[in-house]
């Protein structure tokens, strides 16, 4: 199908929260994106979000630790009301709902004429890309995702997840049948504002194999961008609408504006924000100096990775706390005695601190451990 005009719009996590679920199932677009929004997607003629979870009626639950997005399937309403024409799958909550409520998002997904990628029943039915033919140009998407909760089998749906070496290879054959080819990567650091070594390699990789553009999305802040070698790479989109934690980071989104036209393609950014962690507006500034401050430092690996280690010191009690493990009391000496609670939290022999790295470092002690740790919790649920 040839699209008469030429306006690509993407955004990032979209998902119901129970505080805002009322306003999706109504389809209360006003309430929820605002009247400048609505505007834009009204005036676009392709709109790609990436739904962030489950939209099941069913109980199933996935068995995992953090938040679980799962929101009824009348919330699609609200995606249909903005225009939605694809979904993104390829997430790290999509599994939230247990295989059910995979099945179910693909169902409701399907029912109210809205299409998809990055999912499927099984590991046999996933579907990867699409191609779409806009103003004699045919622009690829391909949709996949870092392992979380979300590894399909056999018998289990799930996600895309990334191989390098069959994402290169897919990429590569993909780019033979379109002009321009997207990438939409679920991944990356959450709350940090540029990309790991190892994600930035990524992009660069997926770029030599014919990506044009590659968008990650997953870690709730805008990031910063680069062109390597013609490519445009935006290392955190931000989400579009989501609940936030953390104010002044996470509040915040880009929609990726794709004008087409006469063979080229022209990237617009437009800044929304989050309003009471309910709706979503156009920000009236549009203030992005501070991306673009950030997005000349990318090449400069020595500060960005300064900035990942500060950024890790103030994440590792999160770690440290997996790996101790805090008991009922530990935690309510958290609580009411924080300092000497830390003390207890960081009272590391070298050789645990050595044996915990080299278990974090070698793929195959991580493989041997994720693998007995699942059984294990499958003999205790038993």
């Amino acid at each position: 199908m040839t699209i008469a005009k030429k306006t690509i719009i993407i955004v990032g996590d979209l998902f119901p929260t129970t505080d805002n679920v009322s306003y999706f199932i109504k389809g209360d677009v006003d309430s929820l994106y605002g009247e400048r929004i609505c505007q834009l997607f009204s005036d676009s003629d392709l709109i790609i979000c990436n739904l962030e979870g489950s939209l099941t009626d069913h109980g199933e639950r996935c068995m995992k630790t953090g938040p679980i997005k799962v929101a009824p399937t009348n919330a699609i309403e609200a995606y249909k009301k903005l225009g939605v024409d694809y979904c993104m799958l390829a997430n790290n909550h999509a599994t939230d709902g247990g295989h059910q409520g995979m099945i179910d998002t693909m169902h409701t997904l399907e029912d109210a004429g809205i299409k998809y990628i990055g999912a499927g029943k099984n590991n046999h039915e996933i579907i990867r890309s699409f191609v779409q033919e806009v103003d004699d140009m045919k622009i690829g998407f391909y949709n996949v995702s870092e392992t979380m909760y979300n590894r399909p089998s056999e018998n289990q749906a799930g996600v895309w997840l990334y191989d390098e070496y069959v994402v290169c290879k897919e990429l590569e054959q993909l780019k033979k049948g379109c002009n321009y080819l997207i990438v939409i990567y679920h991944g990356g650091i959450e709350k940090f504002q540029y990309p790991s070594p190892e994600m930035r390699k990524r992009f660069h990789r997926m770029a030599d194999n014919g990506a044009d553009m590659i968008l990650a999305q997953h870690t709730h802040c805008v990031g910063c961008e680069e062109w390597y070698n013609n490519s445009y790479l935006l290392y955190g989109q931000g989400d579009f609408l989501l609940k936030n934690y953390a104010l002044g980071l996470t509040d915040s989104g880009l929609i990726i504006e794709l004008d087409v036209e006469d063979g080229k393609v022209e990237i617009k950014k437009h800044l929304v924000e989050s309003v009471d962690n309910l709706f979503v507006r156009y920000s009236a500034q549009q203030d992005l100096s501070a991306f673009y401050q950030r997005s000349k430092k990318v090449n400069d690996e020595d500060y960005v990775y300064l900035q990942m280690q500060d950024f890790c010191d103030r994440e590792l009690k999160l770690y440290l706390e997996a790996f101790k493990s805090p008991s009922k009391m530990m935690l309510k000496l958290r609580r009411f005695l924080p300092t000497i609670y830390k003390r207890w939290l960081y009272r590391y022999k070298e050789r645990d601190l050595l044996f915990t790295l080299h278990t974090l470092r070698s793929e195959q002690n991580r493989e041997t451990a994720i693998v007995g740790l699942e059984n294990l919790f499958r003999r205790l649920k038993a």
